[in-house]
């Protein structure tokens, strides 16, 4: 059974998603109200997946994923981390993807959005890289069969990057 850690600091917002999790057959979540209290839940290891808030107060969300993500880190670094957030500007999601999430979702959360995400992120975990300074999820989503190690993109210079599924604008 998945192990959840939910780092959010709204009552509202974590209420709306454990039940979601609760309903979606995800039974086994705990919270955490700000990453202080986070980085002792994650000490205590355990965890299947996190499920972090972009602001968390005085320590961000980003913050606890770097600390998570260091090779030396406070807990597994191959733990899969979705970012959740009311923001989705391009610059948020990118600095997101380039600390180490392996995906990030945009609130309100959609309880399909929700399960697709979870499933994706569980049952077909992307490629890790290690580094002297970093662990964590390849940035890179397709490959080219004949060339694993280059994405599609890479080879067709100037093309506008297709839209992700994961991030939903907010409606208006």
């Amino acid at each position: 059974m998945t192990r959840i850690l939910l780092v959010e600091d709204h009552e509202g917002a974590a209420a709306t998603l454990t039940a979601m999790l609760n309903a979606l057959g995800y039974k086994r979540v705990q919270r955490a109200r700000d990453t202080e209290n986070a980085i002792e839940m994650l000490q205590g290891g355990g965890f299947d997946l996190l499920l972090c808030d972009y602001e968390l107060g005085i320590v961000s969300g980003l913050t606890l994923v770097r600390m998570i993500r260091r090779v030396d880190g406070l807990a597994n670094p191959m733990l899969p981390i979705v970012m959740v957030t009311a923001h989705a500007e391009g610059t948020r999601v990118a600095e997101a993807v380039a600390t180490g999430v392996d995906d990030f979702l945009v609130k309100p959360v959609q309880p399909e959005t929700l399960l697709r995400c979870l499933e994706n992120v569980l049952n077909k975990p992307r490629a890790f890289v290690k580094t002297k300074d970093y662990a964590g999820p390849d940035r890179r989503r397709r490959k080219m069969l004949d060339n694993p190690g280059r994405r599609v993109e890479d080879q067709r210079p100037g093309r506008p990057r297709g839209r992700n599924p994961w991030i939903v604008p907010p409606k208006t």
